[in-house]
């Protein structure tokens, strides 16, 4: 096995890390800031089969990736022993889920799984859910795990540049020096294009901001995922704004689009996401969006205006046009595990054992064509 330098301390980073290093190879993981500072470890935590199905086979291997290193993590990982199952409600009229499993329940089974809803609430639809799980300590994990099997993890070590020699990357540049690496994977997320576009390999990686806000209610509320059916497919037609424009930043600034996801956790709080918005800056262009969320939630859930609000946060996630990621080489002696979108927690453990596939010269696990990050152009 080679010398692999994986840059990127998120979960699709130290996921890599963890089973390049069980496969033998020599790595070096190298974060510009603290493991799962970026939205790694600011996302909802919620392991849950993707939409898309081509994405599938990044998600299949996840859950046991992630129990494993929970069994044997130097800190405690939470993962949910059982699945939870989602709950689409829909008020005053609002149209079916669009896709997916969900079936119809009526509205005395909708009250009875969730007491607290709103009275506007006329009829709901159930789905499968998935596991909840800690996502910052779990890609702490993934990466301590991978330093206990021989990796060597560097953060607070910033990468400048991916160091070219012809059309070969033979390492990379840091604060400290190069580095060098038969193999470099880029993990980077939305800040992968800072090394990539310097090289010549331009990819339509657009960041993308979200916000979660957490609630603390008195007494417990929500027992279930609960989600107003609606904002998703709204979120899709507004898609056109995750590339904004000199014209329409003129016109308009920019534009966040999202809905209530209520989220309840064992210590009685409540996450409320999602969101989406363009991340042009350092700082959110829209301030106003956590505001709306929890207004969205409330809508859901009326007895949330009483609840104490403890946090909010942002992360920023790397979108792609098609919402896939990608991953395989882009130079010799690079590769990139990028766009992942919202989905970096749920496709870690495919992505991962990808790239191990890649990096070792073996046939891959699954077709990787839908995830070619030269797809595009």
């Amino acid at each position: 096995m080679p010398d692999v330098v994986v840059v990127g301390g998120g979960i699709i980073g130290a996921a890599c890390a963890h089973e390049l290093t069980r496969a033998g190879a020599s790595v070096t993981l190298i974060e510009r800031d603290e493991l799962a500072a970026g939205a790694s470890g600011r996302n909802q935590g919620w392991l849950v089969m993707p939409g898309d199905p081509a994405n599938r086979p990044l998600f299949e291997p996840s859950l046991a990736l992630y129990q494993g290193a929970a069994a044997r993590a130097p800190l405690p990982i939470w993962i949910d022993a059982e699945p939870v199952d989602h709950v689409f409600v829909g008020l005053d009229g609002d149209e079916p889920p669009s896709g997916g499993d969900a079936r119809p329940i009526d509205r005395q089974e909708l009250f009875r799984m969730e007491p607290a809803l709103s009275r506007r609430a006329e009829r709901g639809w159930l789905e499968d859910g998935g596991r909840r799980l800690d996502p910052a300590a779990l890609t702490v994990g993934l990466a301590l795990l991978a330093g206990e099997a021989g990796a060597t993890i560097r953060h607070h070590l910033t990468v400048r540049a991916l160091d070219l020699d012809g059309d070969r990357v033979r390492g990379v540049v840091t604060d400290e020096g190069r580095i060098a690496g038969d193999v470099i994977v880029l993990a980077a997320g939305p800040w992968s294009t800072t090394l990539l576009d310097p090289i010549g390999a331009r990819l339509p990686v657009r960041p993308a901001r979200g916000w979660i806000v957490r609630l603390r209610p008195q007494a417990r509320l929500v027992h279930h995922l609960v989600e107003r059916v609606g904002w998703r497919e709204s979120e899709w037609r507004d898609r056109a704004d995750d590339v904004p424009t000199g014209g329409s930043f003129s016109e308009r600034g920019l534009r966040s689009v999202g809905g209530a996801l209520l989220n309840p956790h064992p210590d009685g709080s409540v996450l409320i996401g999602s969101s989406r918005e363009p991340a042009i800056g350092p700082e959110p262009a829209d301030p106003t969006v956590p505001r709306r969320q929890v207004t969205d939630a409330i809508e859901l859930v009326p007895a949330l205006a009483d609840a104490e609000v403890r946090s909010a946060w942002w992360g920023v996630r790397p979108l792609s046009p098609d919402d896939r990621p990608m991953i395989g080489p882009v130079r010799d002696g690079l590769l990139v595990a990028t766009g992942h979108g919202s989905e970096g927690v749920i496709l870690g453990g495919g992505t991962a054992s990808l790239v191990t596939s890649m990096v070792q010269g073996a046939a891959p696990p699954f077709d990787p064509s839908p995830f070619d990050p030269l797809r595009f152009g």
